[in-house]
């Protein structure tokens, strides 16, 4: 059999197969080549391109600041803290004499007012009115007693005389101790008499000072003894507001006592005064302690919490910058030739209206704010073109 012929037509047929794959190869590629071709850009499109994409070199873009600058004058420090009315002392209500109480002023009670010398509560001075009357009879006695030695002791001294007209009279005859025993009779009757007459006045019981009750028992029929409290009350002028202060604050105002001070409470205001301050630290809050007199404590009562403002000494060339201009470091930010500079002003006291610090040269103003990014030498320019005075 002849294979031959058969292997030439498979091989033909093969080499048939390859042909056709490679042109249809050939022909993807010009397709292919065609599409990316028409996709492409021009070159004048590349140039755009590439121009896009070039990184340009802008200047530097300036931050807008706002600025101001304070009028340079004489200021007064001012300590503002916070403080509480108290009382220096309260009074114990505590009788003299003992007895029982016949009659209570209405007023007389807890949270009532009284003034210096009135009669607030009456004892029943029975007892008393009958001690007196017989330490004065005791006195009469003792008077009584003292003339007749005196009597005796003239006509002892004439009889003597008589029979001894030259001599001396003997203090014996002349009764001299009789008559010394009589004097210090007198003189104990009266130091009774004294006694008697002071407990029949400590029968009303009087203050000596004006002010008010804090707390009473006093009741008609009550027994009152001898030393024992029945309530307590307070003068009205020992009513004084006392502000504790850091040492730091005391150092701005010192020397202290004699400073003017203005307590607030509510809409009211009070003039006072330092008059004290505490020799010691207090051991938990290491706070000093000032005691301030007032004017007048009509309408304050102890225990009530009140704002106080301190006048310190004057400083003069001061600046007052407001807390917005502060920045790290208690430092600022000034603007001078257009660029940022760091200052740091010399800070006397932080106050309510802000920092007080000694006048210092502002160039074009302060900067208000923070500045993002800011540093040593950086270009800004003023908002509005010009800065702002302020006035304190």
């Amino acid at each position: 059999m002849n294979t031959t012929a058969p292997r030439k037509k498979q091989r033909s047929l093969q080499g048939g197969f390859a042909k056709g794959y490679l042109q249809i190869a050939v022909v993807l590629v010009i397709v292919c080549g065609a599409f990316y071709f028409s996709q492409a850009p021009s070159p004048e499109e590349v140039i755009e391109r590439q121009a896009l994409v070039m990184p340009q070199r802008n200047k530097e873009k300036k931050a807008v600041v706002s600025v101001i600058k304070p009028q340079v004058r004489s200021h007064t420090i001012k300590v503002s803290t916070t403080g509480t009315i108290v009382v220096r002392n309260p009074v114990e209500l505590v009788p003299q004499v003992s007895g029982r109480i016949t009659w209570v002023d209405p007023n007389f009670r807890r949270g009532g007012m009284f003034q210096a010398g009135q009669k607030v509560i009456q004892i029943d001075a029975t007892d008393f009115e009958l001690a007196l009357a017989q330490v004065e009879a005791e006195m009469q006695n003792a008077k009584a007693n003292l003339r007749l030695a005196q009597a005796n002791s003239e006509a002892a001294i004439a009889n003597y005389a008589l029979l001894n007209p030259d001599k001396e009279v003997p203090p014996l005859v002349a009764k001299t101790p009789q008559i010394e025993q009589a004097k210090a009779q007198v003189a104990a009757a009266a130091a009774k008499l004294d006694i008697a007459q002071l407990n029949l006045s400590r029968a009303e019981f009087v203050l000596p000072f004006s002010g008010r009750v804090v707390d009473s028992s006093a009741e008609i029929g009550q027994l009152l003894n001898q030393g024992q409290s029945f309530g307590s009350v307070y003068a009205v002028d020992s009513v004084e507001a006392l502000v504790p202060i850091a040492p730091d604050q005391l150092q701005l105002i010192e020397p202290a006592v004699g400073r003017k001070a203005l307590i607030n409470l509510g809409d009211e205001q009070y003039a006072a005064e330092v008059v004290r301050v505490s020799p010691d630290l207090d051991e938990r809050t290491r706070f000093a302690q000032l005691f301030l007199k007032l004017d007048q404590t009509s309408g304050l009562l102890p225990g009530a919490f009140v704002e106080i403002a301190i006048n310190g000494p004057e400083v003069v060339d001061a600046l007052v910058l407001p807390d917005a201009a502060e920045q790290a470091n208690q430092s600022v930010w000034l603007v001078k030739e257009g660029r940022l500079k760091k200052w740091q002003p010399n800070l006397i006291a932080r106050e309510r209206d802000g920092l007080i610090a000694e006048a210092f040269d502002m160039a074009s103003g302060v900067v208000m704010g923070a500045v993002p990014g800011g540093r040593e030498g950086m270009p800004v320019t003023i908002a509005g073109g010009e800065q702002i005075s302020v006035a304190h």
